[in-house]
């Protein structure tokens, strides 16, 4: 009679070789287990004082990314292996480093095309680019051969000067001052406090993970206009403000420039203040020598031969002239609109943040002339990136951008 089959029979079969007596065990041979009962039975390495046997806050400080893998050893999981790297490759905020941390950048915007370039920061290479380069194409040799040399040259000079400003207030350090994950990791609590004149980590009364800090603030900082931030943990001075959108606290804080795609700060803005004014002596110099050189007979003649040559195929190339020509005219208008602006802030000596919330310069320092002080951090420091983490936080989520839904074909 058959009898049936249940799930527990198969077990008690599967297990059967724990059971019965291996002959060549009885006979005194050493025990051949199979490799699949063998790799589940025997453990890959025996267990010590320091191997972790949890996971979570009980778990051993283990590098898991710089673990191989497969990594069992105990020597392996008691110690962490630290692989140092350069402060700027791993920089806690939405700034970017590039040159090997020579250049610095701001982070991104919600009209950004992708990190590190916006919208904003193209149109404004744009208005200088394009027509300077219909005019150093067509005007510029047309007047030195006219025999004039003096108008020419000074607006090379001046173009130099504006691209050279953009580009210096594009990827200037503001006056980033660093958080306090930096500062610990670089042992630079010190220093800083010989360039600034207080202690930044406000370490005699504020906990070394500075939690609870803006309880903590000595009063004889509090009531000078010093201020706690919470994001960077550090205590910022009174012109100092905490950036949102490149997540710096940056020294004398004005504002951040979507055109420059940074922050203009301390140590930038009289990049900042040369660039506007540069700008606007260079559309003053391009702008109506290039309409007068378009509307000239000698351009219209030869634009007249080239269009009954290609049969009006560079009809539309005049539009795009005069639709480039409008769009850089209103930008000129802008410009001095702005440079008007801070000369007033200049003359005031406050900074946008401060006239726009209405706040009082408390040190009466100059907006402009003001020492530009030196970097308050060295980008080229070795620093493990762990120390860099915060444990009690969620990573820094990068903003969206017009391409972050994979226009170029990424999933």
């Amino acid at each position: 009679m058959m009898r049936d089959v249940t799930p527990f029979d198969d077990h008690n079969e599967e297990l059967s070789w724990l059971k019965e007596p291996d002959p060549d065990e009885a006979a005194g041979a050493p025990v051949k287990t199979p490799p699949a009962k063998r790799a589940a039975a025997t453990p890959s390495a025996a267990p010590n004082e320091n191997s972790a046997t949890t996971f979570g806050k009980g778990m051993a400080e283990i590098d898991l990314e710089m673990q191989p893998m497969g990594a069992s050893s105990g020597a392996q999981a008691s110690a962490r292996q630290v692989t140092k790297k350069p402060l700027y490759k791993v920089w806690p905020s939405r700034s970017r480093f590039y040159c090997k941390g020579m250049l610095m950048t701001g982070g991104e915007t919600e009209m950004g095309v992708t990190a590190n370039c916006s919208i904003p920061n193209l149109c404004a290479w744009t208005c200088i680019l394009a027509p300077c380069s219909v005019y150093f194409t067509w005007v510029f040799p047309h007047l030195l051969k006219q025999g004039i040399y003096a108008m020419p040259l000074a607006t090379l000079a001046v173009f130099v000067l504006t691209t050279g400003f953009l580009l210096l207030t594009c990827c200037s350090d503001p006056g980033v001052i660093p958080r306090r994950e930096v500062i610990l990791a670089t042992a630079s609590a010190d220093k800083l406090q010989s360039s600034l004149g207080y202690d930044v980590l406000a370490k005699s009364t504020v906990p070394l993970d500075g939690k609870g800090g803006a309880k903590h603030l000595p009063i004889d900082l509090t009531s000078r206009g010093y201020r706690w931030c919470r994001t960077c943990r550090i205590v910022r001075p009174p012109r100092a403000s905490h950036c949102p959108d490149c997540d710096n606290c940056v020294l004398r804080y004005d504002h951040h420039c979507p055109f420059v795609n940074n922050c203009v700060g301390q140590r930038n803005y009289h990049f900042f203040f040369g660039f506007i004014t540069s700008v606007m002596c260079l559309a003053i110099m391009v702008l109506p020598v290039l309409f007068w050189f378009l509307n000239s007979s000698s351009f219209e003649d030869t634009m007249k031969l080239l269009m009954n040559v290609s049969s009006g195929v560079l009809q539309p190339v005049f539009y795009i002239l005069i639709l480039a020509g409008s769009l850089a005219a209103l930008a000129a208008l802008l410009s001095f609109v702005l440079w008007s602006y801070h000369v007033f802030l200049i003359a005031t000596k406050r900074t946008t943040k401060e006239y726009r919330k209405n706040l009082e310069n408390i040190d009466e320092e100059p907006t402009l002339c003001a020492e530009r002080g030196p970097r308050l951090y060295d980008p080229w420091a070795q620093v493990d990136p762990m120390d860099l983490i915060r444990t009690d936080e969620a990573p820094l989520q990068t903003p969206g951008t017009m391409c972050s839904s994979g226009c170029w074909g990424d999933d």
